[in-house]
């Protein structure tokens, strides 16, 4: 039987071969075997994000195999876990500011040595070379011009052919996605998710920001319930990769 092969790192960034939901199924075993006492609040929430977060089985098709992922903001490290299950030679940077989220992640990622994750702020750790930034539910934490700022740094840290997976909340989306806005407010307030306050703007404005940071918007297929106001966005530099990733 033919083994998938990792995508040449100088070719094109293309969709990886879909081991999704078997990665998926890997990671919520594992995460039933990770309770200890003090912790098992954060493996029941992470394991009922993975379970039920559609985000996932759209982002992971879309990072090819063998490249390097930086992760802001991880939280506990979900990202990485999956693409470690997938085994096709990704590694996988992380940083999370919530302390106990991201000793939770270190945890789960021991014995893994393709998933690195620190405890840090986004603005001050250094990121690592990567063909493949995700920012997931992050941008809301920051005020209008950190958000422009950030967008404007990943875009100008990514290679030729580098991509973006950026999931925001449509700050005009109405509906449900008024209740999602909500909890979130209340999940700050009460420091699950830590963070001075939120901010949502329209995805007029983020495309803007992605354009001038010099991205193509690509079609992103599903990750977002837009229903709930949140979209997985995806930008790409453009032009042939001159780097090497893995």
């Amino acid at each position: 039987m033919n083994r998938p092969q990792a995508a040449d790192p100088l070719d094109p960034i293309l969709p990886a071969p879909d081991r999704t939901r078997d990665s998926i199924a890997a990671v919520v075993a594992g995460l039933a075997r990770s309770g200890r006492a003090g912790e098992r609040w954060l493996g029941g929430y992470a394991g009922r994000k993975v379970r039920m977060d559609h985000l996932y089985e759209a982002a992971l098709p879309l990072i090819p195999a063998g490249t390097k992922v930086l992760d802001l903001g991880c939280g506990v490290g979900l990202l990485g876990l999956l693409l470690e299950a997938r085994g096709l030679g990704n590694e996988t940077f992380g940083i999370e500011w919530d302390r106990p989220k991201a000793r939770f992640a270190r945890r789960l990622a021991e014995g893994k040595p393709a998933i690195r994750v620190v405890c840090g702020d986004l603005w001050t750790e250094a990121w690592p070379e990567c063909a493949v930034v995700s920012a997931l539910d992050v941008l809301h934490y920051f005020a209008p011009e950190r958000q422009r700022a950030l967008l404007l740094r990943i875009g100008a840290h990514l290679p030729a052919g580098g991509r973006l997976l950026l999931r925001v909340m449509d700050g005009r989306a109405g509906g449900m996605a008024r209740v999602t806005r909500f909890c979130e407010q209340l999940a700050v307030g009460f420091g699950w998710n830590q963070a001075p306050s939120v901010h949502w703007r329209s995805l007029a404005e983020v495309h803007g920001d992605l354009r001038e940071a010099g991205l193509s918007i690509l079609p992103a297929p599903g990750g977002g319930d837009h229903g709930s106001g949140n979209c997985l966005l995806v930008g790409e530099k453009p032009g042939t990769p001159q780097v090497r990733f893995g």
